[in-house]
């Protein structure tokens, strides 16, 4: 399914994995396309002694990404290729410590501090160029935080959901049943809104001190830029905005 010279970047990139991955696959045979999901994930499987797969009958067209045996938390419903064969990498190179979208360290002790449990599902149509920013910063949520759990779901192979939910535009982000996000969107928004929805530990703030060399109020094109200059020089900055931009 994947041509020869994928196969050899994919070798590249899988080259410094240190965990084993395994896709853990259910599958229905009244899928026409379970063939098709089976070849994509054995095609990416090939390109590494650390990547495997499991296949059991079950409803539906889905997988659940294993590291060393245990859930990640990530689970894709249909099959990622498209735009989304992205996010199937990310999700893998994250996992391990070496994707490039790992956010900075006071974002990932947010994540971490969310208020559990969280299930996340996001509506994608592999034409979407927006989808995969989504989907990729909620797997990265799913791998900092064990609570949460994010599930992609091609909508063209699940129709029945998407009318019942009345789904308009993709992606769409419910959280536990409840829509949350449509559009485009980045991590530190979606955070935001996940973070009014749950809340954070208590804890996770006590005795929490913050230093920095320059604080700048507003995130408009001054502030963006005065924080850029600031940062080129080698100051340690914070930015205190409702947006950037």
């Amino acid at each position: 399914m994947l041509e020869e010279t994928l196969k050899e970047q994919l070798r590249n990139i899988f080259a410094g994995l240190e965990a084993k991955y395994t896709f853990d696959i259910t599958v229905s045979s009244l899928y026409e396309n379970r063939k098709e999901l089976l070849e994509l994930l054995q095609d990416v499987a090939d390109c590494s002694d650390h990547i495997g797969l499991q296949i059991k009958e079950g409803e539906g067209l889905a997988f659940v990404l294993l590291k060393n045996g245990e859930d990640t938390g990530i689970r894709f419903r249909g099959i990622p290729n498209g735009h989304e064969f992205t996010s199937l990498l990310m999700a893998i190179l994250n996992s391990d410590g070496k994707g490039k979208n790992i956010p900075d360290k006071g974002i990932c002790e947010r994540i971490a501090a969310l208020n559990g449990p969280i299930h996340l599902t996001t509506y994608v149509s592999l034409t979407c160029t927006n989808c995969p920013d989504v989907v990729q910063a909620l797997n990265v949520m799913a791998i900092l935080n064990p609570a949460i759990r994010h599930e992609m779901v091609d909508g063209a192979l699940y129709q029945t959901e998407v009318e019942e939910r009345k789904i308009q535009g993709v992606p769409s982000v419910f959280a536990d049943g409840q829509l949350i996000h449509v559009g485009r969107g980045e991590l530190g928004e979606l955070l935001e809104k996940l973070e009014k929805k749950y809340g954070r530990r208590a804890e996770a703030e006590a005795g929490k001190m913050w230093n920095y060399d320059v604080v700048v109020v507003g995130g408009g094109p001054a502030g963006a830029s005065a924080a850029i200059y600031s940062a080129r020089k080698g100051l340690k900055v914070a930015v205190v905005a409702e947006r950037i931009g």
